[in-house]
């Protein structure tokens, strides 16, 4: 899973605070450097460094740049010497207060450091060294009296505080860019790809690598752009479709119609006169209107079907005393065109919640075409299974069969196996209505065909999947 947006801020800010600490610490210690560079580390401050036998040549000039004073004590702790300007009143030590310069200068104002030497006569003495803590802090102290130090100590500063910011800078358009590549980018994509969407473009399909987040946009504008190109796809078929079905729809009715006109001036001419010719052009005539009478009525229950808000009703039905009631219609017309006709239905209940008017409707389409388009010999088979799921009905023949190029689209409008039988009394849509009724029943109607042998199977779930 990719990383969260707020996680990828705070691992980057605390990227950031890491390189800006150890650009700190690293500048910090160039500067140290760069100040014992040009400054030196300073010399002469220390009782060891400056002590000497003959201690009234001692070098103080340091010491007493920093107000300090050197003080010679004999053996016995007196002050015999002083150089600089002594800031205290002090003319010997205790061996306590001595002991103190060394283990508790803590609180003391100064700061002390003692080294003993041997005179030419041989004695011992110690040079004790006193700097104020005020005037020297750390290190180094500057004042007044240090101009130089003060000057070199600016000049590294100022430059170290350049380097900090140049770095500074450079560290925030570095990440800058870090975040820019991983949220702005996307966003662009994401906004071109909008773009596009608006645009009527609805075959968009974004492809980058981001966060979490940016990965889930990603995800549901790629399902949007799906769902829309596959909407603008069947509205194209549906466009076509209607375009093919009025084209369909005026050829089946221009032809009955065409004769009925034809036969309807004959009469009015006289020219036909014979009673007998009379009947069966009258026949004739009766057997083309309701062919368009049959049409009309299925546009009619098509365009209804159709519409989303058609008032569709079911009702728990038995489905196995459904099947049997529908079979015993159909019975004597197998019989009268000699179909071998078969059967199972399970002997239980198998209830489910059905429109019964316009399943039958659904139903008796299929056992229909099996009667009109077959020959005589033909074995059908209608069974009623169910599963856990779903309850299935199935009506198999062992007749001519359906092409292969034609199963695909046997479910639309006007498509017929056979082109030249559209004076049947078929209107080519019997197997389109009951395509509408079985999904407006959650269901599924599918073909199963090859040369000799058609099977249709209706799907039908069960309550608790609906």
């Amino acid at each position: 899973m990719k990383d969260k947006v707020l996680y990828i801020l705070i691992k980057n800010y605390v990227i950031f605070a890491l390189i800006i600490g150890c650009t700190v610490i690293i500048l910090f210690l160039l500067l140290n450097y760069q100040l014992e560079k040009q400054l030196g580390t300073l010399q002469n401050l220390k009782a060891s460094e400056i002590v000497r036998e003959d201690f009234k040549a001692i070098n103080s000039k340091t010491i007493e740049s920093f107000g300090g004073w050197v003080e010679i004590l004999d053996e016995n702790l007196q002050i015999i010497y002083t150089k600089g300007g002594k800031n205290d009143d002090v003319s010997f030590y205790s061996s306590k207060e001595f002991t103190a310069l060394f283990f508790d200068d803590s609180k003391l104002p100064y700061y002390s450091s003692v080294s003993s030497f041997l005179t030419k006569k041989g004695d011992t003495y110690y040079c004790l060294v006193k700097i104020p803590k005020q005037k020297l802090q750390y290190k180094y102290a500057f004042s007044d009296e240090n101009e130089e130090y003060l000057y070199i100590f600016f000049k590294i500063l100022v430059l170290i505080a350049v380097l900090f910011f140049i770095l500074f800078f450079i560290n925030v358009y570095m990440f800058s860019r870090r975040i820019a590549m991983k949220i702005t980018k996307p966003l662009g994509q994401l906004v071109k790809g909008f773009e596009q969407i608006a645009s009527g473009k609805y075959d968009k399909r974004l492809n980058y690598k981001a966060n979490f987040e940016l990965m889930q946009i990603q995800d549901s504008f790629n399902l949007m752009s799906e769902r829309l190109d596959k909407i603008e796809k069947e509205k194209k078929k549906l466009e076509e479709n209607k375009q093919r079905m009025l084209v369909d729809l005026s050829h089946d009715l221009r032809t009955p119609i065409t004769t009925v006109q034809g036969y309807i001036e004959a009469l009015q001419l006289g020219i036909i006169t014979e009673e007998s010719k009379k009947e069966k052009t009258l026949n004739i005539i009766y057997n083309k209107i309701r062919i368009i009478a049959l049409l009309t009525e299925d546009i009619f229950e098509l365009s209804k079907l159709e519409r989303s808000d058609y008032p569709f009703e079911v009702t728990p039905t038995d489905m196995s005393e459904f099947i049997r009631e529908l079979i015993v219609e159909y019975y004597d017309l197998f019989q009268n065109k000699q179909f071998i006709f078969q059967y199972q239905i399970p002997s239980k209940n198998v209830v489910i919640p059905v429109n019964k008017k316009l399943l039958y409707r659904a139903v008796s389409n299929l056992i229909s075409n099996t009667l009109k388009y077959n020959k005589a010999g033909t074995t059908v088979f209608v069974s009623l299974i169910e599963d856990k799921n779903k309850v299935y009905i199935d009506i198999i023949d062992n007749g001519i069969g359906i092409p292969k190029d034609m199963v695909k689209s046997i479910f639309d409008a006007f498509v017929r196996v056979d082109s030249s039988r559209t004076n049947d009394g078929g209107s080519g849509l019997g197997l389109t209505i009951a395509k509408h009724i079985v999904e407006k029943h959650g269901g599924d109607i599918c073909l199963d065909s090859k040369k000799g042998k058609t099977h249709f199977r209706i799907s039908l779930p069960k309550p608790n999947e609906v």
